[in-house]
Parts: C-alpha cells; structure tokens; sequence
C-alpha cells in the first residue's frame, strides 16, 4: 500500500473506531467533521490534495528577481534599518 493511502486508512480506521464509541483524538476532529459534511468520497479527495507538498517557490540558479519584487525588498529593507537607527541612542 503506497504511503498516502496508508495514512488515509489509518485516519480512517480512527474515525470509524470513534463512531463504535472510542475517544475521538483532537487532531482527527477536523477530518470529523469533513467526513459527516463531505461524505467518505470527499474526505478522502480533500485529505489527499491537502497531503501534496506545496510546489517548491525558490527561484531556478541564475534566474534574476522580477524588477518590482526587488524594489519592494529594498523598500522594506531601508523601513527597517530606519525604525533601528530610530531607536539606536
């Protein structure tokens, strides 16, 4: 059994042992609570897309910042060492 789909039975033996009266873990609310709105169908679809690791953001070696994001850094960057200065005796 693939890993994502271990761990999506895993969280649903936890909801199914809770509906046969054992405590209700608090982390496993929320699926809970998904799974009484959603059905086991759309649980088990939200649970799979929110368990794929967001794409990764950091620029490719060699790939130069977009003019107007460097802009707003140095904006920021100088805001923040005047507020420091500001406060320096």
């Amino acid at each position: 059994m693939a890993p994502q789909a271990s761990a999506l039975a895993s969280r649903y033996e936890t909801l199914r042992m809770a509906a046969l009266g054992e405590a209700l873990p608090p982390e496993a609310r929320n699926g809970l609570v998904l799974f009484l709105r959603l059905g086991m169908w759309g649980w088990a679809r939200t649970l799979a897309v929110a368990s794929v690791p967001p794409p990764d953001r950091r620029l490719p070696p060699g790939q130069v910042v977009p003019r107007e994001r460097s802009a707003c850094i140095h904006i920021l960057a100088a805001m923040t060492m005047h507020v420091n200065q500001r406060r320096t005796p």
